[in-house]
């Protein structure tokens, strides 16, 4: 014989249904950041993203256009420690086909920007304990032109006197990367018009093949100052451990939404006033 229940009350009802429920809540990312980086000097450009939250997951990320291009997750016990910080990085084809070398892809500006819209980036996560992450990120066509190193590059400095690289504002993206019809139909700002908030320099040496551990001086700067002097501690320790007499750097101009050109170069340490820097063999 069937035994009937007297009916329970909708209010009971109710906590029974919530207290089954996962509990979830929203909460923003800590931080968010989306940005297009070209390296005029090599002829390529990537695009770039940042993200961050307390030990997440799960994060996927969607474009302007709603379409998903990213999903991350963590796996067994990765997935149990939970994931913070992430960064990565696309890969960087060349703009011109001329420098695509057997065979390799070529990408130029104009397709770059059609594979990644200006707008909005939107990223949605799962914390460890199913907190819901919710942030976007802005992607800007605002592409700063590619900075002037020809003061820099080549330079020779003798040993034990300081080494002072400085730069410019340049003018354009580089010869490689540049495309003036984009300019002309509005579709990216003119470069030399876009305004510079900072700078970030890297030095490292030339050769860096068989150098454990290796270690490179960087700093970022204000826009105003485009001179650097590099430690002699730096240059003297690769120079006593490594024999290493030829380094390499890079200045990179950054814009107010992150995107960033950089121009790399070169300089060396000679023994008297007067010498040059030797040239490369092909």
């Amino acid at each position: 014989m069937l035994t009937h229940l007297p009916p329970r009350p909708l209010t009971r009802l109710i906590a029974a249904a919530l207290l089954a429920a996962p509990f979830t809540t929203q909460a923003e990312f800590d931080e968010t950041k989306v940005l297009i980086e070209i390296n005029a000097t090599d002829g390529d450009a990537g695009f770039h993203a940042l993200f961050d939250a307390d030990a997440w997951k799960e994060v996927r990320m969607n474009d302007p256009d709603g379409m998903k291009i990213f999903d991350e997750k963590g796996f067994a016990n990765l997935r149990l420690q939970g994931l913070t910080e992430n960064f990565f990085e696309s890969a960087e084809p060349v703009c011109d086909p001329e420098d695509a070398e057997d065979g390799e892809p070529f990408v130029s500006l104009a397709e770059f920007i059609a594979r990644f819209p200006a707008g909005e980036y939107t990223l949605s996560g799962k914390s460890n304990e199913d907190e819901q992450f919710a942030g976007d990120a802005e992607l800007t066509y605002n592409l700063p032109a590619a900075p002037d190193i020809e003061a820099s590059d080549g330079a020779a400095y003798v040993d034990g006197e300081d080494v002072v690289l400085s730069w410019a504002a340049g003018d354009d993206l580089g010869e490689k990367c540049h495309d003036q019809d984009l300019i002309d139909a509005g579709i990216i700002a003119d470069p030399a018009e876009v305004a510079i908030v900072g700078w970030e320099l890297v030095v490292e040496p030339e050769d860096d093949e068989g150098i454990d551990p290796l270690r490179k001086f960087t700093v970022q700067l204000p826009p105003a100052q485009t001179e650097v002097t590099i430690p002699a501690e730096f240059i003297e320790t690769y120079m006593d451990l490594n024999d290493v007499s030829e380094f390499k750097f890079e200045v990179g101009a950054i814009e107010e939404s992150n995107n960033q050109t950089f121009s790399e170069g070169g300089f060396c340490i000679v023994e008297e006033e007067g010498e040059e820097c030797e040239e490369e063999e092909d």
